[in-house]
């Protein structure tokens, strides 16, 4: 079955509430797989699905997408004020904003001469010779040390030649005087058109100024006037054009938002303006200073609106918009309305600080790819606070959850150094810059231990602080939902991360997903992003999708996310080996189908993944998904890689009769993985099995045996099988390579029976044999047990417990 006829599958999915399917169909329907996120329906009341409060829902077609203030709730500015007070500040109104006590009667005088460019000329010089602490916001993509010093960054720049070429290279790229301006790979000469559509940016990106960042860098490197005057004209061209940008439809974009006025865009671009008024303003015109500073004002107005009138939100944008409307208010003390905004904007800031970092450290999106631009955001608030306003005290107080945030994501690294894509997040090694500079800032080298091979001996000596390894291997996050299994903090080590969470902005559909490594390669990989972010073509049909990630799914539909997070956990990191379970009803509503997935972890050898289903429902399909970027070929009931160092996966022996193997293709995002491209079809392996609407057959059991070498491994002796027990309650499988056979018992935690050796009241057994002789066992949840081959075990309360011989 190819990819294209699969996917025909996904579309049909993502239809809300389909119709009920025929007879001999399957049932796909379930909910729809949007880009946004969504209102939702509870009876005849709309919600926000952020805040969860009731929403009218409008349609807004026909309304001035300037002056809607959210995605989800009905709040608008005042026309009138956006006109006079946002978009077309007059000079009298700039002045009305302004406290400048020592050129007021100067102002005044102009205003009543209507002498525009006198205005100009007493606040250009005001702001060129006022004091200015020479820190700002932003610099280079590799900055960590927000608001230091300009001087701090010409040093540390100026000693790194790859920092200097790279920001040499981008600001080349998008001017010089020679070829004019550059823009998503569209030549312009010396004037560009701001409502352009490219192929590979939202006009919404476009909008951002993004390019704006290292044209600074550039100027402060150089100090080049060239780079000033290209900044002039781009600047005027752009607010020139500003009325003339049209409003299109974008791909997946169900509620469409204004591409200059909307809150990201405004927070964004807002803060770099900010900071080329600083840098450049010198070297400007009188005139376009003054556009700069009312652009400034008016978006900084429209970020308060957003703030009073939209409810808080756990996500980026509106954390983005409070630090952005601080910083406005911070460097420019002038403006009467600064006290307000700091205010608000504070008050905002401490509402995300406390919500959307959980108190395990991870953040409210559950993606990797919000990680490092959500800590710069924090972070520089924490700073610009303490530079500008003499206020340590953020700092303080929120600097060790700022800690644990970054804690996180060390400790969900995987072992070869690229973070693990889940949600909308595109895998690469973006995360070990933050953790270097964090482990210096922090004095915390465990932050380092577990990406040290990425980095140069020289690097690693420099640092002021001895890199060890984190003091944990295997841990759960019970607030974020995530968890990782790993045996050591080798590059080679055995990795596993899984997900029983629940929706949350930029969630996929996905449900008890996972990635695997081993051996230093990547074994199990999520679909992670498309080259091309959310505007890419296969965003929702594909990368959001449940199919396109490791997961166990019920007629390729699409599962309910939202508050179905996974339940009953089961999770118990022991010595030898550990145990992972959970269960989710993302399919109870449609499928009628309940999903519970165990996960046995035997430390440096095997994973085994049990997937039981819970359904009346006859004849509907069970598949076991599972994508790798090895090369796959088909075994006695399974695959295994065609490299050196790979993995065999494999089903029960016993059900190798019910199942269908299939092998497809599926894009993926390898970015940072060694010698792969950013993107390529990998293998899709699918285990597929009809239901049978019993729990005692509904289940499948699957092994994923990693080997470093492949002729060493004996992979043709391994095998995985379900056994019969006494006490038909509990299930069973062994394990069996070479000389070793692992037996693995599900039970419920009553006394039971279960074969003439082994009797005990635990949830998990997990008994090890070697040549027939037991040699070492594990126990979740146990009090009372009877072995053979070791002696028989009573405690007072349930407990886990090891044996090794």
């Amino acid at each position: 079955m190819r990819l294209g006829h699969l996917l025909s599958f996904a579309l049909i999915s993502t239809w809300f509430l389909a119709a009920a399917a025929a007879p001999n169909e399957l049932d796909r329907s379930g909910p729809a797989i949007t880009l946004q996120s969504v209102v939702y329906q509870v009876g005849d009341q709309w919600h926000c699905p952020l805040c969860r409060q009731p929403v009218e829902n409008r349609d807004r077609f026909g309304m001035d997408l300037k002056l809607c203030l959210s995605e989800w709730h009905d709040v608008f500015i005042e026309e009138t004020y956006f006109k006079d007070k946002i978009r077309y500040i007059s000079d009298e109104e700039l002045v009305a904003s302004l406290s400048i006590p020592v050129i007021e009667p100067a102002l005044q005088q102009a205003l009543q001469a209507a002498d525009g460019k006198r205005i100009s000329v007493l606040l250009h010089d005001y702001f060129l010779t006022r004091p200015d602490n020479r820190r700002l916001s932003t610099y280079d993509t590799y900055n960590r040390k927000y608001f230091i010093t300009i001087d701090e960054f010409l040093q540390e720049v100026r000693a790194d030649s790859h920092r200097t070429n790279a920001i040499i290279r981008s600001a080349q790229t998008f001017y010089t005087p020679e070829r004019g301006f550059t823009l998503f790979g569209v030549h312009w000469g010396n004037r560009i058109d701001f409502n352009h559509t490219y192929r590979t940016a939202s006009k919404w990106g476009v909008h951002y100024l993004s390019f704006l960042d290292d044209q600074i860098n550039y100027f402060l490197l150089t100090r080049d006037p060239q780079t000033a005057r290209a900044f002039e004209l781009v600047f005027n061209q752009w607010y020139d054009q500003l009325d003339s940008v049209q409003q299109e439809p974008v791909i997946h974009y169900q509620k469409s938002y204004d591409f200059i006025w909307y809150e990201l865009g405004l927070a964004n671009r807002t803060q770099k303006f900010i900071d080329a008024a600083r840098v450049f303003g010198g070297h400007l015109s009188p005139e376009t200073h003054k556009r700069l500073l009312k652009i400034i004002l008016g978006s900084s107005r429209w970020l308060e609106q957003c703030l009073e009138k939209t409810p808080f939100h756990p996500y980026n944008w509106q954390t983005h918009t409070a630090f952005t409307l601080s910083y406005a208010a911070a460097a420019f003390p002038e403006f009467a309305e600064s006290d307000g905004w700091l205010a608000l904007g504070k008050k905002y800031m401490i509402l995300h600080l406390e919500n959307d970092i959980r108190d395990d450290g991870g953040y409210v999106e559950r993606t990797p790819g919000y990680a490092s631009y959500m800590f710069s955001v924090f972070y520089r608030y924490m700073m610009m606070r303490e530079y500008f306003l003499n206020d340590p005290s953020m700092r303080q107080t929120y600097l060790p959850r700022l800690e644990k945030f970054i804690e996180y994501f060390v400790l969900t690294q995987t072992p070869v150094g690229v973070n693990a894509p889940f949600n909308d997040a595109a895998r690469g090694k973006d995360l070990v810059t933050l953790f270097k500079e964090m482990s210096v800032f922090f004095r915390r080298g465990d932050f380092l231990g577990g990406v040290r091979n990425e980095l140069s001996s020289e690097t690693l000596a420099s640092l002021p602080v001895a890199v060890r390894e984190p003091g944990i291997t295997s841990i759960d996050f019970p607030d974020s939902r995530f968890v990782v299994m790993r045996d050591s903090w080798q590059p080679t080590s055995y990795y596993l991360m899984l997900n029983y969470g629940e929706w949350q902005n930029h969630t996929h559909y996905d449900q008890l997903d996972f990635e695997i490594y081993a051996n230093g390669i990547p074994i199990a990989l999520d679909a992670g992003i498309g080259r091309f972010g959310y505007v890419d073509t296969l965003h929702v049909s594909w990368y959001k999708h449940p199919l396109a990630h490791n997961m166990v799914t019920i007629n390729q539909a699409v599962p309910e996310k939202r508050d179905r997070p996974g339940y009953d956990k089961v999770w118990a990191p022991l010595t030898n080996v550990e145990f992972f379970a959970a269960t989710h009803d993302g399919y109870l509503k449609y499928q009628k189908a309940r999903h519970r997935r165990h996960v046995v972890f035997a430390k440096k050898r095997y994973w085994l993944i049990i997937d039981q289903i819970h359904t009346e429902r006859k004849n509907q399909e069970m598949d076991f998904n599972l994508h790798t970027p090895c090369s796959m070929t088909a075994v006695e009931d399974g695959f295994i890689s065609l490299e050196e160092t790979g993995f065999l996966i494999k089903q029960d022996h016993q059900d190798a009769p019910f199942v269908e193997k299939i092998k497809d293709k599926g894009i993926a995002d390898l970015r940072g993985l060694e010698a792969e491209p950013s993107h390529r079809d990998i293998d899709w392996l699918i285990f597929r099995r009809k239901l049978q609407g019993d729990p005692a057959v509904d289940r499948m059991a699957t092994l994923i045996y990693p080997f470093a070498s492949k002729a060493s491994a004996a992979v043709e002796t391994v095998t995985v099988e379900r056994q019969a027990l006494q006490d038909r309650a509990a299930i069973a499988y062994t394990v069996t390579a070479r000389d070793r056979q692992d037996l693995i018992i599900v039970s419920d935690g009553a006394y039971r029976r279960f074969t003439g050796s082994v009797a005990g009241d635990f949830t998990y057994g997990w008994f090890s044999y070697r040549d027939g002789r037991l040699d070492a066992a594990a126990f979740t949840d146990v009090s009372r047990c009877k072995v053979k081959g070791m002696r028989s075990l009573s405690f007072k309360t349930k407990r886990e417990y090891e044996f090794k011989k």
